[in-house]
């Protein structure tokens, strides 16, 4: 394409604010946990964004708010890509003008061309439209195998599917909306539980600046809805209160989903990509337990 690239051998949102404008970079792409370091960095509102035409995200859930506030302070085009590396990488789209449509910031996109989709149950087979299973994706650029690996071969590539361990639905036009990881997905009291909504709810709430929600033991209902909230550094020591977090949360979430216990902690356990690290969050909450549901 004759274009340039400008490689960071390790993510500095620093170094991002002064690489965009002394480089004229057109393109980034980021996690969200990425964009939300790079906004909170000082500096990031004066910053000289004018060169930058596309913002690309992916890889893990984003709170709406950060989109908006992403949106609000670069004034670039969005787009959102979603994919495996099982998939060949992207395989899903939200192109820039999807993201300007109503109701369609919180789907994942459309297939790519070539790429096929479809959700299905547990036992195989395809669900309707707006029904929540799990994503399948298939096309051309998809995994051979697992080297050496026949077994988690077997489980994640089936008749050419790869079976992508995520929780989604489709609705009437294709758009693919991601509810969460489907090992992350908490049970309690007979419902389904996607924490990625409920920490996009409190990712909106002021003062919070990061959300995790894990399921924990509950010997009645199963599981029961941990929310783990960081604080904002302005925030830290102020007014920020659980019964405020929780009020916000039932005027938007179904009871079921409001989370039982709140609890304010330090920064959470991120992979070198921006992940957050949720079995190492639920991990002392189910020891000495032979597994990891209740």
């Amino acid at each position: 394409a004759g274009a340039s690239g400008v490689v960071l051998p390790l993510f500095d949102a620093q170094l991002v604010l002064e690489l965009v404008p002394k480089y004229q970079i057109t393109k980034v792409c980021m996690v969200p946990a990425m964009i939300q370091m790079t906004l909170d960095q000082k500096g990031s509102e004066t910053t000289d964004w004018s060169s930058l035409g596309h913002l690309v995200y992916g890889g893990a859930p984003i709170p709406q708010v950060l989109l908006e506030r992403a949106w609000e302070t670069i004034d670039c085009e969005l787009v959102q890509i979603y994919g495996l590396t099982e998939t060949g990488n992207t395989a899903v789209c939200l192109r820039a003008e999807d993201h300007r449509r109503p109701g369609l910031l919180s789907a994942a996109g459309r297939p790519y061309p070539g790429v096929e989709l479809k959700i299905i149950e547990p036992g195989g087979d395809r669900v309707p439209a707006h029904t929540v299973g799990e994503v399948c994706l298939r096309s051309p650029a998809n995994m051979v195998e697992y080297w050496r690996m026949p077994e988690a071969t077997a489980e994640t590539l089936r008749d050419g599917w790869v079976h992508t361990g995520d929780a989604g639905y489709v609705d009437d036009e294709g758009f693919l909306f991601i509810c969460d990881r489907i090992k992350d997905m908490i049970i309690s009291a007979g419902e389904n539980i996607y924490p990625a909504e409920i920490e996009s709810v409190l990712a909106s709430y002021p003062g919070v600046g990061e959300a995790a929600v894990v399921g924990i033991p509950h010997e009645r209902w199963g599981e029961q809805v941990l929310a783990l909230i960081v604080k904002t550094e302005d925030e830290a020591g102020l007014g920020l209160r659980k019964r405020g977090l929780l009020a916000h949360c039932r005027g938007v979430l179904a009871a079921f989903k409001v989370p039982t216990l709140v609890t304010f902690r330090g920064p959470l356990p991120r992979t070198a990509s921006g992940k957050i690290k949720k079995a190492e969050l639920r991990a002392p909450y189910w020891e000495g337990r032979s597994r990891q549901v209740n």
